[in-house]
């Protein structure tokens, strides 16, 4: 063959390659939108670590009752501090403002009330043809959450004989200059509030069923108290203290394991993490480990991760989608079972994509294994193990840091609210299967199995480390999680180039899923 026709069928070849290889770039650019969309989105959303804080403020609130117990006291005042009431209340309050900012910024974004225009200016929604359906939706259920801080703001100025305050929360959801499409289902109950703090004291019908209705814990309580004294039910009054008391000390018991268990194993991980940094600069050992020999290509890397997250996109619309047509139901119908089990199915066949692309990629290129290694033996257990400590404190002081630059926002897992509404051990255990088991094993393999190495072929070992982490803490959407998941990615990717066994990073990345999951499980028993 003759040089101008080698080049001649070379040419076609070649071009069908840049072809391909514009595609994926155009793929590529097309994750990096989502991904900034996403992350944009999630600006508007309030943060997990919100609800978790007002679930432990809740949980203080219940246990206040073991101040005045001399069998509990010294405890108490450990756990809750002398001024838990005030503490309580500046929270709620820090957090209804936010929420109200949140919500002025969605009416802005909406053109319903233009910067500088007073809310009570706004139209009716139904009468602006540009609010978009999904933020009317997010509007209102930003409203109700408002609306239920507001009721239980109130029931604590109160408390305190700050009734005036606690008239102007109750006030807000009632007011009649709100636009229908806003409209608060806890309007009854905030009337119910007035009147039995208000001046003359009125008792409404249905008061009792509105107040458990929309109340629950420490505010259930202090409302149904005020009602039994003014409608002189001694007996009621009696069996209501007295079941308080016992919810008090388990809510005592349930702070000490919330808060005394991860501080100190976040004092033994600082240890560990200050010892094992002297021992390595004493002995003059790397504080990462080698970088790898990868045999796959980069542009292999981009089309696995691209394709997979690509997919993973549709597939978290097309499963769910799909679920509820064959079970006959709307989204909103399903139960928290049912809700488990679509979560079940979406996350895995998003894993098993993953697993079909990475398998499609590595089978072509011999000594894959050598990279993504397993073994049973070695060390892998001790690195996992310390690891977990490891990442208590610093993944703490990342959030910390995430909490004070995105106070009130940024998103969050939504795997968390599923697990706050769910009942029965049926739902957590699919639950506990995801998050410990399927989570772990499938991230650990796609990112520091795969990702991490292919990175150390063209960066240094830390670059690839902090690189491969941020890449890890972007595939989960949302900004509140951005800092501390890529801290936690760090620590995993410092333990693989360690380990040089995946199991080590699963096993971490196990404990400390589980470690939040039951976390949750202990403060969501509270409510």
């Amino acid at each position: 063959m003759s040089h101008s026709e080698a080049a001649a069928s070379a040419d076609p070849a070649s071009a069908w390659l840049s072809v391909r290889r514009g595609i994926l770039n155009l793929l590529s650019l097309l994750a990096i939108v989502i991904v900034g969309l996403s992350l944009s989105s999630s600006w508007f959303q309030p943060p997990p670590q919100t609800q978790l804080d007002l679930l432990q403020t809740n949980l203080a609130l219940q246990a206040s009752r073991t101040l005045d117990d001399p069998r509990y006291q010294d405890l108490a005042r450990a756990l809750l501090g002398q001024d838990v009431f005030k503490v309580a209340q500046n929270r709620y309050q820090q957090t209804a403002d936010n929420y109200t900012e949140r919500l002025k910024r969605l009416k802005r974004l909406a053109r319903l009330t233009p910067a500088g225009e007073s809310e009570a200016a706004s139209p009716e929604l139904a009468q602006s043809p540009e609010v978009d359906p999904a933020l009317l939706a997010s509007m209102q259920d930003l409203q109700t959450e408002l609306d239920a801080l507001w009721l239980r703001l109130g029931l604590l100025y109160a408390y305190q004989e700050d009734l005036e305050a606690a008239q102007q929360q109750w006030q807000q959801i009632i007011d009649p200059e709100r636009p229908m499409e806003l409209e608060s289902s806890q309007k009854g109950a905030a009337r119910v509030l007035q009147g039995l703090w208000g001046r003359p004291r009125r008792i409404w019908p249905e008061a009792e069923v509105q107040i458990r209705n929309h109340l629950d814990g420490w505010f259930e309580a202090v409302a149904l108290q005020q009602l039994y004294r003014l409608q002189q039910r001694s007996d009621s009054l009696n069996a209501l203290n007295q079941q308080q008391e016992k919810l008090a000390l388990a809510a005592l018991f349930r702070l000490a394991v919330v808060g005394g268990i991860p501080v100190l194993g976040a004092l033994l991980g600082l240890m560990l993490l200050l010892g094992w940094l002297g021992w390595s600069l004493w002995r003059k050992r790397p504080l990462l480990g080698a970088a790898w020999e990868v045999p796959w290509p980069g542009i292999g890397a981009q089309a696995v991760l691209t394709g997979w997250f690509l997919g993973f996109i549709a597939l978290n619309a097309l499963v769910p989608r799909l679920y509820t047509i064959i079970l006959g139901l709307g989204a909103q119908q399903l139960s928290p079972w049912q809700q488990a089990v679509a979560l079940f199915l979406t996350y895995n066949s998003g894993a098993l994509l993953g697993v079909g692309l990475l398998y499609r990629l590595l089978h072509t290129y011999p000594g894959w294994q050598r990279v993504l290694q397993v073994r049973l033996w070695g060390p892998w257990l001790l690195w996992g193990l310390c690891g977990y400590w490891v990442a208590l404190p610093l993944v703490v002081l990342a959030a910390a840091l995430s909490q004070l630059l995105l106070p009130q926002a940024g998103g969050g897992n939504p795997i968390l609210p599923l697990l706050l509404d769910s009942h029965g051990w049926g739902a957590r255990l699919v639950f506990l299967a995801v998050v410990s088991v399927c989570a772990p094993v499938f991230e650990e393999v796609l990112f520091r199995g795969f990702w991490l190495p292919t990175l150390s072929r063209y960066l240094p070992m830390g670059a690839a480390i902090g690189l491969s982490a941020f890449t890890f803490a972007l595939a989960h959407l949302n900004l509140s999680d951005l800092l501390p998941l890529t801290m936690l990615g760090v620590v995993l990717g410092v333990v693989y180039s360690h380990s040089r066994n995946l199991l080590a990073p699963i096993l971490l990345h196990s404990l400390w899923n589980t470690g939040s999951l039951v976390t949750l499980l202990v403060l969501g028993g509270a409510r």
